[in-house]
């Protein structure tokens, strides 16, 4: 009995911290900042290689999204993979799209070029909310395709 009591109440948080990340995701296929933006709780931490220091809760979020929708509106992301490890969900997914508007200070040969990269993200999930997001991917697999070191 107490297992069984056990076993509903982990896959009760499973279903919660699974339905935040698919909700994450769908946010992002929408490139809904506002709603993804709610998905963190105020202190989450967010790293990534692709920018300097930790991002800190929703502002810091709201920043990275709407940078990277500006820059390429058709921006889209497909999960390969999700594990769930209780309260870390890793999820691995492809991100890709056209850099069509980049930011200032990005060279002129990366415009418009396309690029599709692997990503894998380990979220932390804590009473409803993303308190920690840590992402990986390949820099330099995206700094062929935008034509980095075709420069001469």
């Amino acid at each position: 009995m107490l297992l069984g009591l056990f076993t509903g109440l982990c896959n009760t948080a499973y279903s919660q911290a699974t339905k935040l990340i698919d909700d994450h995701f769908a946010a992002l296929a929408k490139h809904d900042v506002k709603a993804i933006a709610v998905g963190y709780a105020d202190d989450a931490q967010v790293y990534s290689p692709n920018w300097e220091g930790v991002k800190t809760g929703p502002a810091g979020v709201t920043e990275v999204y709407t940078r990277y929708f500006l820059s390429t509106p058709d921006l889209s992301y497909k999960i390969t993979h999700t594990i769930d490890a209780g309260e870390n969900i890793i999820v691995e997914y492809t991100c890709g799209g056209t850099l069509s508007n980049p930011e200032s200070g990005t060279p002129a040969y990366m415009k418009d070029k396309k690029y599709s990269i692997n990503y894998c993200a380990i979220f932390t999930v804590k009473n409803g909310k993303i308190v920690r997001e840590t992402d990986y991917f390949d820099q330099v697999a995206f700094l062929r395709q935008v034509g980095f070191f075709d420069q001469k």
